[in-house]
C-alpha cells in the first residue's frame, strides 16, 4: 500500500476519532452563521428536549457530512478504486436525503414511544455505520472478482 493511501486512512480515522471525542463542541451553526465562538452543545439523544430547530439541523447536517467524508477517506485509502468511492457518495446522498430528514423529523415530532427508535436511528445516521458496513462488502466484492479472474 502506498504512503498516500496510508495518509487517507490515518486522516479518516483521526477525523472520526476527533469528531467523536469533541462531538459536544462541534457547533457549526455558531461558527458559520453567528460568527462567534462555538458553545458546548447539549443534545442528548435519549432525552428529547426543546431545541432551536435551525441550529440543531445545521449542526446535525455538518456532523453527518464530517463523519461520512472521513469514512470515505478510509474507504479510498483501503481500496483505491473510484467505483467504491462513487458508491460511497451515493450512500452519503441517500443518508442526507432520506435518513437524516427522517431522524430530524422524528426528533421534532416526538411521537409517543419512539425514543428508543430515535436512539438507534441517531447512531445509524450520525455515526458512519453505513459507511463502515461498506468496507466488508467491498472486500467481499473484490474477493469475488479476483476469484472469477483466477
Amino acid at each position: 500500500m502506498s504512503r498516500k493511501r496510508w495518509i487517507y486512512i490515518v486522516l479518516g480515522m483521526l477525523g472520526l476519532f476527533w469528531a467523536y471525542l469533541f462531538q459536544s463542541y462541534l457547533d457549526f451553526y455558531s461558527v458559520f452563521f453567528k460568527f462567534e465562538t462555538p458553545q458546548k452543545l447539549n443534545y442528548v439523544v435519549s432525552d428529547i428536549q426543546k431545541v432551536e430547530p435551525l441550529p440543531f439541523v445545521v449542526n446535525k447536517v455538518f456532523r453527518y457530512l464530517l463523519n461520512d467524508f472521513c469514512a470515505i477517506a478510509i474507504i479510498y485509502g483501503l481500496f483505491n478504486e473510484k467505483k467504491y468511492v462513487r458508491f460511497s457518495f451515493y450512500v452519503l446522498i441517500f443518508g442526507l436525503l432520506v435518513l437524516l430528514p427522517a431522524y430530524i423529523s422524528i426528533y421534532f415530532i416526538k411521537p409517543e414511544g419512539f425514543s428508543s427508535m430515535l436512539t438507534h436511528l441517531h447512531r445509524l445516521v450520525m455515526n458512519p455505520v453505513l459507511m463502515m458496513l461498506l468496507i466488508p462488502a467491498f472486500y467481499y466484492q473484490r474477493n469475488i472478482e479476483q476469484q472469477k479472474l483466477a
